[in-house]
């Protein structure tokens, strides 16, 4: 009986880790851009973008904007598999070690907009 019940308390762990993003909230479908703002560090204008659509995923962080209509020269770009912790506050695309932290999720402002804010990075919906 305990080995039974053992096993179902870890089946229910392992299934509720890391759950696909838009599978908790489809509001984090679709492609998601900051608004390009200038980095004195890097003496450039960046954006950053994020794409979810369906189980897969990518975050492009501080990158050119200046390549036509993709991004280019990102310092960080994590693809793959996007999914999110169990306590709601981070998600992880593909295999990368570096989770990114949820400040808010996607929310429609009084304008219509939609937004989230990902990194203390304010993004919003393109599609």
């Amino acid at each position: 009986m305990r080995i039974t019940a053992l096993l179902i308390l870890m089946t229910l762990f392992i299934f509720s880790c890391n759950k696909p993003v838009v599978k908790y909230n489809p509001d984090f479908e679709g492609t998601w851009r900051t608004v390009s703002a200038y980095d004195s560090t890097l003496n450039e204008t960046l954006v950053s973008e994020i794409i979810l659509d369906g189980k897969e995923g990518a975050y492009y962080n501080s990158c050119r904007d200046t390549c036509g209509e993709n991004l280019c020269d990102c310092i960080v770009v994590q693809t793959g598999k996007a999914v999110m912790n169990s306590s709601k506050d981070q998600m992880k695309f593909g295999s990368s070690n570096y989770p990114v932290s949820i400040q808010q999720e996607p929310t429609l402002d009084p304008n219509g907009n939609w937004f989230m804010i990902i990194d203390n990075k304010t993004f919003f919906k393109t599609n």
